[in-house]
């Protein structure tokens, strides 16, 4: 089981739209922003090593996505 190691961070980025070329009627809701998520882990017990997971998910989306995981030696990461 995964055990938090450090307080979640949460931010928001904005999606490239005229990139993707979405459209969407007036008032249909927010189709920019980009909800992101980093939260640091450990497998079981406290000696084990630190893991940074990235979580984001699109604007119009129901689902995250992981988006990167990185290993740690140091502790105090």
């Amino acid at each position: 089981m995964w055990a938090v190691a450090a307080d979640p961070v949460h931010w928001f980025s904005r999606d490239s739209w005229w990139d993707t070329q979405r459209t969407a009627p007036v008032g249909i809701g927010n189709l920019v922003d980009v909800e992101h998520w980093r939260v640091q882990v450990r497998l079981g017990s406290s000696a084990s090593a630190l893991r940074t997971f990235e979580l984001r998910r699109g604007p119009v989306s129901e689902q995250w996505l992981l988006a990167g995981i990185t290993e740690s030696e140091d502790a105090a990461a």
